[in-house]
């Protein structure tokens, strides 16, 4: 089918608009169809029913589309001369689904449809073009919804991106704001912890102190009471094994107790687990002491007792101590970012000591080489040890090993700890370290809401990496890597 105006109405539109006036013309109804209109007049409303047609002649006429929400009209498409004015509701015949308003002044062909059917079938040509311009018009609004389609594509993408853009710029908003409380909450439990641990060291030293002076009291009584006897002699040392006795398994003892019970007949059965206690040679002395009933045997157990209670006193002291000193070494407030010339390898005695509770039952090698001071924030790399520990620990469980080892050359030193737990999935190796993704699971009861994303930022800010692989043995390896640093 060859077109006679398809190529023409949208390349020259004068060209058309005046062919076809003049076929009108050649009518003679030409004046009882042109109509002229100034702005703002609306030619039809939307929903309206069209029994006319309209040929846009000259100026141009804005389609609207009413929205729901606001009861407002929105533009979708400005026509201009020799345009079909309502032509998708003219050419199936439904109500129109916009509303038609001038935008300047204009002049246009208004054919009513039962003067058109004359029209066409009085005249051929007019038959021909008014086909011909349905066509075109259709092809021109086709090609605008086209244009139309792919703009609001490129917009669909652009905000997709932009969403993404937002997305990514919120969620590292959220992390940066996570930080910042969790700084603000070690902040505040490092001046708490200090307090804590000054409060706790006045009375674990006086404890010492007491325990001291409370041995030195009771081997003088003892001395003072010593009258040269076998059965002094034997309590002395009862005493003395006491002061060193260690924490044997419970299933020995029991089966200790049930052999003595024999040697001993006079011994209760609390006697009993007392003394599987002693050493074996201990035992046989007071075998041959040969105590007369359960009296003369219970004197020299509250010797043995009496050692056992002073040993565990100062243990327990000593424990105390340690543990306060080691609050103190590790909760170093980091508000001041204080950058000392330490050994790192202090912080991470400290660390295992503190997290004693949670690896007790673990098998612990520990082989940390000389390695040289470097400068460097103490908290701070007290909070990536503790990390690396603890999700240690979520990952072993009840039982496992852990493996502390450092080392360096000339310009670097590097810690590494590993477990024995499941390892690490390949695909989230890369991910663990991203501040939105945790392994663990929702039931953990422990820990300090210190993420690997703020580990690596730590160890990042002193000059080192943090990478995680997975051990041919099972178990995942976290290395440590910081540069040495003199000043």
């Amino acid at each position: 089918m060859k077109f006679k105006l398809g190529s023409k109405w949208l390349e020259d539109r004068t060209y058309v608009t005046e062919m076809i006036q003049r076929t009108i013309a050649d009518t003679g109804e030409d004046d009882r169809f042109l109509v002229k209109l100034d702005k703002g007049h609306v030619i039809f409303t939307e929903g309206e029913e069209l029994s006319n047609i309209y040929i846009l002649l000259d100026g141009r006429v804005q389609l609207s589309k009413r929205k729901p929400q606001t009861g407002t009209d929105f533009p979708i498409l400005e026509l201009t001369s020799g345009a079909i004015i309502g032509i998708i509701a003219y050419t199936t015949g439904q109500p129109s689904l916009t509303k038609a308003v001038t935008l300047e002044p204009v002049s246009l062909l208004k054919i009513p449809e039962s003067d058109i059917k004359e029209l066409l079938k009085e005249n051929e040509r007019i038959s021909e073009f008014i086909d011909e311009l349905i066509l075109a018009n259709l092809l021109e609004r086709f090609r605008e919804t086209i244009i139309l389609q792919i703009k609001l594509d490129s917009l669909n993408q652009q905000l997709l991106e932009e969403q993404d853009e937002l997305n990514h710029a919120y969620n590292e908003l959220k992390a940066m704001q996570d930080q910042l409380i969790y700084q603000e909450k070690m902040s505040t439990l490092g001046m708490l912890v200090a307090g804590f641990a000054h409060e706790v060291n006045n009375p674990a030293a006086a404890l010492l102190r007491s325990t001291e002076t409370l041995v030195k009291r009771i081997n003088g009584f003892i001395d003072w009471q010593d009258d040269g006897s076998e059965r002094m002699s034997v309590a002395k040392k009862c005493y003395d094994a006491g002061k060193k006795t260690g924490y044997p398994d419970t299933q020995v003892l029991r089966e200790k107790a049930k052999n003595l019970e024999k040697r001993f007949s006079v011994a209760r059965k609390q006697q009993l687990r007392l003394l599987a206690q002693f050493p074996d040679d201990l035992v046989d002395l007071l075998e041959e002491v040969r105590p007369e009933n359960d009296e003369s045997l219970n004197f020299y157990l509250n010797y043995f007792e009496m050692g056992k209670m002073l040993q565990n006193i100062e243990s327990a002291g000593n424990r105390i101590s340690g543990m306060v000193q080691s609050l103190k070494s590790y909760s170093r407030s980091d508000s001041d970012q204080a950058w000392e010339m330490i050994d790192i390898r202090e912080g991470i005695h400290d660390t295992l000591q503190l997290t004693s509770n949670r690896i007790k039952y673990y098998d612990i090698e520990i082989d940390l080489e000389e390695i040289p001071l470097t400068r460097v924030n103490p908290a701070a790399l007290n909070q990536v040890w503790t990390n690396i520990i603890l999700n240690a620990a979520d990952a072993m469980g009840k039982n496992g090993s852990l493996e502390i080892r450092c080392n360096n050359d000339d310009k670097h030193i590097w810690v590494t700890i590993q477990d024995s737990g499941p390892g690490i999935k390949e695909e989230n190796l890369e991910k663990i370290f991203e501040s939105s993704y945790s392994t663990k699971k929702s039931d953990v009861k422990f820990g300090l809401g210190l993420g690997l994303s703020i580990c690596r930022d730590i160890v990042e800010k002193h000059g080192g990496t943090i990478t995680a692989k997975n051990s041919q043995k099972g178990g995942a390896i976290f290395t440590v890597t910081l540069p040495v640093r003199s000043g």
